[in-house]
């Protein structure tokens, strides 16, 4: 009720001795409005009243509403946990085709050719553009490669061959040519890939990294195999 009324006092219009007073200065203007104030006023905010006046009128209770600033969320990614809970790196054994896969693989080779920017023939270790080239090779998209075992430390992983359809930290999981899901360990092989007539080598040693780190990773510049 006390909210409406001063709200009806300050709606109204003002009272007539009140127009027709003459015009005063600045400071008789100002003791005015502090007496009518002083008077309409609750005690409770008659109190404040000295150090209101140097800012506003507080006439009437506005609600202030504060505007979020709203801090951006971080991504959120899935955990190995909760993705191993999924059964996200898990691929089926069964119900493969490696002719099927030929589409893959055709896309891989003309995706690294255009990466590595090939013409006729790749540079030499000894060439000046060997660095680079390496490099390039090393951070690589795998997926879709068709790799071959040519030397490891399992015996039974020598001359598998399979496209790669996923890669892991540690392994690489192909299919082989009579549809079959294998899984090579990158740490103990060595493996090899082709491009039209050009013949590649890879350390699987130096490929042992999360496939979305190796793009951002630093690559070492020497690189002794042990194998």
């Amino acid at each position: 009720m006390e909210t409406n009324s001063l709200k009806d006092t300050l709606n109204s219009q003002l009272p007539f001795e009140i127009l027709e007073l003459p015009h005063s200065s600045n400071e008789e203007s100002e003791k005015f409005i502090k007496n009518l104030l002083i008077k309409t006023l609750p005690s409770s905010d008659v109190k404040n009243l000295t150090g209101d006046l140097k800012w506003k009128f507080l006439l009437d209770k506005l609600s202030i509403q504060k505007t979020k600033t709203g801090y951006k969320k971080k991504k959120t990614f899935l955990t190995r946990k909760q993705r191993q809970s999924l059964d996200l790196l898990k691929l089926p054994k069964e119900g493969w085709n490696y002719k099927q896969l030929e589409n893959l693989r055709h896309m891989w080779r003309g995706y690294m050719k255009e990466n590595l920017d090939l013409v006729n023939k790749a540079p030499t270790c000894t060439d000046p553009d060997w660095l680079p080239f390496s490099t390039v090779i090393a951070k690589s998209e795998l997926i879709g490669a068709e790799l071959t075992v040519v030397s490891s430390k399992v015996p039974s992983l020598i001359r598998i061959r399979g496209t790669v359809v996923l890669e892991t930290k540690m392994t690489f999981q192909v299919v082989t040519p009579d549809s079959k899901l294998k899984c090579l360990i990158k740490d103990e092989s060595v493996f090899e890939f082709h491009l039209g007539n050009m013949r590649f080598t890879v350390f699987g040693k130096y490929l042992s990294t999360k496939p979305s780190e190796r793009s951002v990773k630093k690559i070492k510049t020497l690189m002794i195999p042990d194998l």
